[in-house]
């Protein structure tokens, strides 16, 4: 075989080796991700049921964060993590614009 026809066939290979690996190892990582989303919900509800318990906060005020909580979790369950900005203030929009927060004041 000349050179050519085995450079082909390895890039082939290789191409082919990409496009059947990649798509498991998304899943994965989502997989992932969803496990960890799960558990940062979780903790979260725990902080806020404790802080109820304390009495650091009213109970119908809890209530509505409890709420909140899980509509912003199953939404984002639902539509997917989408990008990742980093914390607020600390990174640009979506919309190429500087960022939120009292930083880029």
């Amino acid at each position: 075989m000349s050179r050519k026809i085995k450079v082909g066939l390895f890039v082939a290979v290789l191409i082919a080796t990409m496009l059947f690996v990649t798509p498991a190892f998304a899943q994965e990582t989502d997989a992932t991700l969803e496990v960890l989303y799960e558990q940062i919900y979780e903790l979260r509800r725990q902080v806020v049921e404790r802080h109820i318990e304390l009495g650091n906060l009213e109970e119908s005020e809890g209530n509505i964060m409890l709420e909140n909580m899980e509509d912003r979790f199953l939404r984002r369950s639902e539509e997917g993590s989408g990008r990742f900005f980093g914390m607020w203030g600390k990174g640009w929009g979506e919309d190429g614009s500087r960022g939120y927060g009292h930083c880029w004041r």
